[in-house]
């Protein structure tokens, strides 16, 4: 079965707490758990864009300077960007949609609150998380601009 990531997807994850698998959070609250790993489903995704995970993350390090937590931006005139709170090459991998995020705060772990009022603990600091969801909005501000120029 082939899963593409929408609008719909608050955040995708994989950590030694779901053995191996991926979680997919919906908006609506349903969860699936599929067997491949965040980056197969972000790169299935970009395909169907004429894209791929190698070419986005490419093209934002050279157009913006980034050079770890490389947002993904699947379709930046819908604001749909999904942005890492883990290096690309780490078994956990934590992918949240900029659309969906609300704010973090710190507490033992911190929270990460969504707009649907979902929320995701994490061991990372609320300044690490806040750091790259800037850098979502400023991807999807730069690609959406250059798309509009473009056109």
């Amino acid at each position: 079965m082939q899963h593409y990531l929408s609008q719909q997807v608050v955040y995708i994850r994989r950590t030694n707490q779901t053995r191996g698998q991926t979680e997919i959070a919906y908006y609506n609250g349903e969860i699936e758990w599929v067997d491949v790993s965040p980056d197969f489903l972000l790169n299935q995704t970009l395909k169907m864009v004429n894209s791929s995970l190698t070419a986005s993350r490419k093209s934002v390090k050279e157009s913006l300077k980034f050079a770890q937590y490389t947002p993904v931006i699947i379709d930046a005139s819908q604001n749909l960007v999904f942005f890492p709170l883990h290096p690309k090459d780490s078994y956990e991998m934590c992918y949240i949609n900029n659309q969906h995020y609300l704010q973090a705060v710190d507490h033992a772990e911190t929270m990460i609150y969504f707009t649907n009022g979902r929320s995701l603990t994490v061991k990372e600091k609320s300044a690490h998380v806040v750091k790259y969801y800037n850098r979502a909005l400023q991807a999807a501000d730069f690609y959406s601009k250059m798309k509009k120029r473009f056109l």
